[in-house]
């Protein structure tokens, strides 16, 4: 009964205590493994970021330096190359040119100095200089603008604005004067009659053969021919002689024109208000002790060309005592055929003989001094700008050239003389603005030029 009371003695299980004790160590040893792990790779981390950052300054360094090495190049080069002195040339004419030019510079790197993930730069693309005439012209100036042919460059060039331009009356004068002075520069002569009443101002050009009337009444045609006064195409009775022209009042003024030789005499009276012609051609021959003459009257009227009215009113003959007399009988007829066509002879005593190549000096005081320093150039001849009273456009290309000018209605111009007679079209000529000798290209509708014929 002892031995059941005694208390029993805890049993000792060395086997399981020690496989608890090494589960214990290996953990603690992968825990120290994991840890020594993560920061081997912190470390790997921070040497790896600290090299890249030392690489990239390096970089930067050297980039930085190879610039500099670039711009001190560049600034000796720009230093040598103003040292030597500017030359210098006189141009022919005073031109300001302006030229904008663009430069761009740019240093590039090696692949080995490149930075990381560094891009290219952009292409650059210098363009082509730009132009800018600048023209220096007296008085006012408006501008122009013209595209090139390959499109968008554009430029702006002065135009000058005409000084002193005619106006008003002025204007006939300056193309009558025009027509006189080239008709004398052209070996021809010319002849002024003032205007009078409803007549208008007049010129008479003669040349090789006819003499040609032309005014404002007459549309300024230059191939008004007076009757009679042509080549044997025209009528076969040639005198072979100058005419003397005469000038008349009769309610307006008339001219009176007459030549006389070969027993032939060419009469005629033109209306300076209606361009009406009536003329006759008279063949003398002695009949005995007297002379007897046959005679054609004739009118026509030929305001702007020669395809105009041209009839014959009479015919007859008439005696006479005198080689080239003209009885009262055949003044009779005549007069009775001017009054039908509204035209009067006037009285002879009131007749007044035009000098040839005389009246320039009229004609230029009525025209005023816008023309009064022009002279043709060589190898051309006066022509004059006939616009209507408006302007015409002077351009610099015979087709849509940019405009050098706007010409005033009377303006003076040299008129090549290979271009005459002139046809339709452009045609090259120069004028004078401010003092300034333009050339360009005008249309020919618009230049009144006598071709001498």
């Amino acid at each position: 009964m002892n031995e059941a009371k005694r208390p029993r003695q805890p049993v000792k299980q060395s086997g399981s205590g020690t496989a608890a004790k090494k589960k214990n160590s290996k953990k603690n040893q992968r825990t120290q493994l994991i840890m020594m792990v993560a920061a081997l790779v912190v470390c790997a981390v921070l040497i790896t970021w600290t090299v890249m950052l030392l690489r990239e300054r390096l970089a930067e360094n050297r980039i930085m330096n190879e610039q500099s090495s670039s711009v001190q190049v560049w600034e000796q080069s720009s230093a040598e190359e103003t040292e030597e002195p500017l030359k210098t040339a006189v141009p022919e004419f005073q031109e300001a040119t302006v030229t904008t030019t663009s430069t761009t510079e740019y240093t590039g790197t090696t692949e080995s100095t490149r930075p990381p993930d560094a891009t290219a730069p952009p292409a650059v693309k210098v363009q082509d200089p730009h132009f800018v005439k600048a023209t220096s012209v007296k008085g006012k100036q408006t501008t122009n603008s013209q595209h090139s042919a390959s499109g968008g460059t554009t430029y702006t060039e002065t135009q000058p604005v005409p000084e002193n331009v005619p106006a008003g009356t002025q204007i006939p004068y300056n193309q009558l004067l025009a027509l006189y002075l080239g008709a004398q520069a052209q070996g021809g002569h010319a002849y002024f009659m003032d205007g009078a009443g409803n007549a208008e101002p007049t010129v008479v050009l003669h040349g090789n053969s006819g003499y040609y009337v032309v005014s404002a009444a007459d549309e300024f045609s230059v191939k008004n021919r007076l009757g009679g006064t042509g080549g044997s195409a025209e009528q076969p009775w040639q005198t072979g002689a100058d005419f003397k022209l005469y000038q008349y009042d009769d309610n307006g003024r008339y001219l009176y024109y007459s030549s006389q030789g070969n027993n032939f005499q060419i009469i005629g009276y033109y209306n300076a208000a209606t361009c009406e012609n009536i003329w006759a051609r008279l063949h003398y021959y002695q009949l005995g002790a007297g002379w007897q003459a046959e005679y054609y009257i004739h009118h026509c009227n030929r305001p702007d060309s020669m395809n105009g009215t041209e009839s014959e009113l009479n015919s007859g003959t008439f005696d006479t005592q005198e080689l080239y007399g003209i009885p009262a009988e055949f003044l009779q007829i005549l007069s009775q055929d001017m009054l039908a066509k509204g035209m009067s002879a006037g009285n002879w005593n009131g007749y007044y003989e035009i000098t040839v190549d005389s009246q320039e000096a009229v004609l230029r005081a009525k025209a005023g001094n816008y023309n009064s320093t022009f002279t043709p150039a060589a190898g051309s001849v006066y022509g004059v700008v006939h616009s209507g009273g408006g302007t015409a456009t002077l351009r610099n290309a015979a087709v849509a050239g940019a405009t050098v000018a706007n010409l005033p209605d009377g303006a003076f111009l040299s008129v090549p003389s290979a271009a005459l007679p002139l046809t339709d079209g452009t045609v090259s000529v120069s004028a004078m603005v401010n003092g300034e000798q333009m050339t360009g290209y005008l249309d020919s509708k618009y230049i009144l030029v006598w071709p001498a014929q």
